[in-house]
């Protein structure tokens, strides 16, 4: 089971990537009531968001649903091989990035889920490597399903998308229906709505967005999915990171060891200021008479 594999001791400073590597750059999200009352109550433990107007967009979604189309289709031109075939297109992480209204815009195509042609620890390994590509972090990650082709196992591959990358990943996904052009916009709501999973699906997402990937041209679509990916950031108030996905591949046990060694260490670093800090010349004046004798 793929699964197995999520627990793979890989983390991000053993992946060897070239310096270029390394350097990184509508439909509504829910309603506006149940998004306020949702926002009230959230934890999160992101980082603040980039001073720069970079953004990092991972892709994720079973082999064929045309992961590396939708990501041509943002950046405006055909730059992750894509295509119809009998086995996977995608083998490994990759980065293509462009400038987008002004923005520095870094996509990173993934193998697919369930993938035949990658092991457990390659599939894995690739799945760490998307987060280093997107160093410091991932500003969104685009579920890609097909429009019209949602099963019960787009919702697994979520669960195992938390399994993956840690049970708060969800609030940093946004669900990206492909096949735009074969699909009536102004029904998506109604569609959603009359089918329980995908209902499910997109309200533990982050909303959902269409995707057209048979028309490059429209920049109007990029534009409506860049704007949604900011108001999540805003919302989050900052975006996946590094340390987020190595504390998600730890085991139960050693993430206690890890709190329990943290707090040792900011005790000790307590004390050791308190003595910096604590004045003992009026003791060393009143013991002077005593100390001649």
């Amino acid at each position: 089971m793929i699964c197995d594999c999520l627990k793979l001791k890989l983390p991000l400073k053993t992946l060897h990537l070239s310096e270029d590597q390394h350097h990184s750059c509508a439909a509504p999200l829910k309603t506006g009531r149940q998004r306020t009352m949702a926002l009230r109550h959230r934890t999160n433990n992101a980082a603040p968001q980039q001073n720069n107007n970079n953004i990092n967009i991972v892709l994720l979604g079973k082999t064929g649903v045309g992961k590396s189309s939708s990501g041509n289709t943002i950046l405006g031109e055909n730059r992750f091989p894509c295509g119809r075939s009998l086995s996977a297109v995608t083998h490994e992480s990759s980065v293509e990035r462009s400038v987008i209204e002004g923005r520095s815009v870094s996509v990173i195509d993934t193998p697919g889920f369930f993938s035949t042609n990658l092991s457990q620890e390659q599939l894995s390994r690739e799945f760490a490597r998307s987060v280093f590509l997107s160093s410091p972090g991932v500003h969104v990650f685009l579920f890609i399903v097909p429009f019209g082709r949602f099963t019960e196992q787009e919702e697994e591959i979520l669960t195992r998308v938390q399994k993956v990358f840690g049970k708060d990943v969800l609030k940093h996904v946004i669900l990206l229906f492909t096949y735009g052009d074969e699909c009536i916009r102004e029904r998506m709501e109604a569609e959603i709505d009359g089918n329980d999973v995908v209902s499910r699906v997109v309200q533990s997402c982050q909303g959902y967005h269409v995707l057209n990937n048979k028309d490059l041209t429209d920049r109007q679509q990029v534009t409506d999915l860049l704007l949604k990916i900011d108001t999540m950031m805003e919302w989050n108030q900052g975006y996946y990171t590094n340390e987020m996905y190595e504390w998600a591949q730890m085991w139960p046990w050693e993430q206690f060891w890890k709190i329990l060694k943290d707090l040792f260490y900011e005790v000790i670093a307590f004390f050791q200021n308190l003595a910096k800090s604590f004045d003992n010349s009026h003791w060393k004046q009143k013991m002077a008479p005593y100390m001649r004798l």
